[in-house]
């Protein structure tokens, strides 16, 4: 979920260059030790209603690198892969070696977190490759494969270590369920997959549908590879909503209205809901916004124990239409 259009419950200052600047963050009250800079949370936050922006106000069409078929990629892997160097290689894991030694917790790693934190995991090597890759990944396809990252030879932590410290170059790492976990691990539990009322997926080994993150960026890290399955399908929704506006504008704009539940699926603090209620496609604030998403088919099927009690609205007609449209683009 966009940024801009999450609710905040706490605030911090910070002192920069003679500059006080006062920014908006979730669970400030963390150990500071362990997360220097507060835990930041997206995603499971209703929106600010206010801010959200009707239909007529959407593009008829999105145009730019962000809209892409399959085709346009299939069959030419070096224009998203990108193979470490071993001089890469060696930046990245001496730089993982020297946090490891300094005896931080995972969660410390940052690139500048604020003046009085420096910068403790440096790539200089990388780092201009990684800003390049922020910017295409944000305002570009959207997507790049790593290769030859050496996680048989590194082992776990020092590979999280790595990992984590590639992703303070592109973003800021945020929790990822109620436990504020901020790395996730996709493995099967044996959790009951049919229980979706209160299972994620990725602990089962049930098939995953194509989904929305609740985040800007999203990583994945393969340490074991799959004796079967596994693999990763990813589609550029700026393609899908372009299909969508040509072929059932009606189910475009019932899309883009703030009647969509998704299940929290316990994950709330005291005196939250168990939902919460939003759109599956918006436009971010300001000028010239991006058009987002936000789907998971999980979570809106997921609750019909609140709506069989008159609780929130069944999906109607037009939204389960909406739906199955949605899916088979």
């Amino acid at each position: 979920m966009a940024p801009a259009l999450t609710t905040s419950t706490a605030r911090t200052v910070q002192i920069v260059s003679g500059k006080t600047l006062t920014n908006s963050l979730s669970n400030n009250n963390a150990p500071k030790h362990v997360f220097p800079d507060g835990i930041k949370t997206s995603g499971q936050l209703s929106p600010i209603y206010d801010h959200l922006r009707p239909y007529s106000t959407f593009p008829k069409e999105i145009t730019g690198p962000t809209v892409w078929k399959s085709e346009d990629y299939k069959d030419n892997p070096e224009r998203w892969t990108h193979p470490f160097e071993d001089v890469e290689i060696e930046e990245l894991g001496e730089a993982a070696d020297a946090f490891i030694k300094s005896g931080r917790d995972l969660t410390g790693i940052a690139k500048v977190v604020a003046v009085l934190i420096p910068d403790n995991l440096p790539l200089p090597k990388l780092e201009r490759f990684l800003t390049s890759m922020r910017t295409e990944l944000l305002n570009g396809k959207g997507f790049i494969l790593f290769k030859k990252f050496p996680v048989q030879q590194w082992g776990l932590h020092k590979s999280a270590v790595a990992y984590m410290g590639l992703g303070t170059y592109l973003g800021y790492f945020v929790s990822q369920n109620g436990k504020g976990h901020v790395l996730g691990h996709v493995k099967d539990l044996g959790e009951d997959a049919t229980a979706i009322d209160r299972v994620r997926i990725y602990r089962t080994n049930a098939r995953q549908y194509f989904h929305a993150d609740d985040s800007d960026v999203v990583g994945l890290l393969c340490v074991a590879r799959a004796l079967e399955g596994g693999e990763s399908d990813i589609v550029s929704s700026h393609h899908v909503w372009n299909v969508l506006q040509r072929e059932r504008p009606d189910v475009a704009e019932t899309l883009t209205q703030p009647i969509w539940y998704f299940d929290r699926k316990g994950e709330t603090s005291k005196g939250q809901e168990d939902w919460i209620r939003t759109a599956v496609f918006y436009l971010e604030t300001g000028p010239g916004g991006r058009v987002y998403s936000k789907w998971d088919p999980y979570y809106i099927r997921s609750l019909t124990r609140f709506s069989d009690k008159g609780l929130i609205p069944p999906l109607s007609p037009a939204q389960e239409e909406a739906a199955s449209v949605l899916e088979e683009t």
